[in-house]
């Protein structure tokens, strides 16, 4: 029988499901895929580090995006300033309950916790403490990370913009810019952060242990 230990010596491209044998790899190198040239996994010595930087970033960009106002519209002589908490109050005050708490839920909560949860994670990997509470905040990340949908609410604000730009005199917020960083920084941590390297990383650090060490 196959053990656990001997599966993790395996690791299959997301890709094109081919099954390849790890290997160690040098600083800064990574493992490509010999059927597609997908990357599999790599090795960064510092990837705790940047991590935690790209994460406290993105989380005062999205709070930056959170508090002030995102555009301004002015239709002959009407002006009308657009926030995040403008929009949950007007569909409030239409009624629109179920659609306020969806806004409320996909685009502020999810992406803070999705972000707090990352946060909490590189920083308890990188005092190498609380390795059990590391692994639940992985565990309850899997099953947010489809939930963010900050992306989604930009690209219909971008639509809505396109079509008022023959009828009202439009001018960008604090907001729309800081939401336009927070997606940048979001690509890259996706583009740089696997689930299997944060897995991979848990295991270097902790060993085999679920216990947290709370001294």
């Amino acid at each position: 029988m196959i053990t656990n230990r001997e599966l993790d010596q395996f690791i299959i491209c997301k890709k094109c499901d081919t099954l390849h044998r790890k290997i160690p790899l040098h600083q800064g190198t990574k493992a490509l895929c010999s059927k597609c040239d997908t990357l599999i996994y790599r090795r960064d010595d510092k990837m705790i580090e940047k991590s935690l930087a790209l994460v406290i970033t993105t989380i005062i960009s999205l709070i930056v995006a959170f508090e002030f106002t995102i555009i301004s519209i002015n239709i002959n002589g009407l002006e009308q300033s657009l926030s995040l908490s403008s929009l949950f109050a007007v569909l409030i005050e239409h009624n629109q309950y179920v659609v306020g708490i969806m806004f409320l839920f996909l685009i502020v909560i999810f992406p803070l916790m999705i972000l707090t949860s990352l946060f909490f994670i590189f920083f308890f990997m990188k005092i190498k403490k609380y390795g059990y509470t590391t692994k639940r905040l992985l565990i309850l990340l899997s099953h947010l990370k489809h939930w963010s949908m900050v992306d989604i609410f930009f690209i219909s604000l971008l639509v809505a913009m396109v079509k008022l730009f023959d009828y009202a005199r439009i001018e960008i917020g604090v907001s729309f810019v800081a939401f336009i960083l927070t997606l940048i920084l979001e690509l890259i941590i996706t583009k740089n952060i696997s689930f299997h390297e944060l897995w991979q990383e848990h295991e270097n650090i902790y060993g085999e242990e679920d216990d947290d060490e709370e001294e």
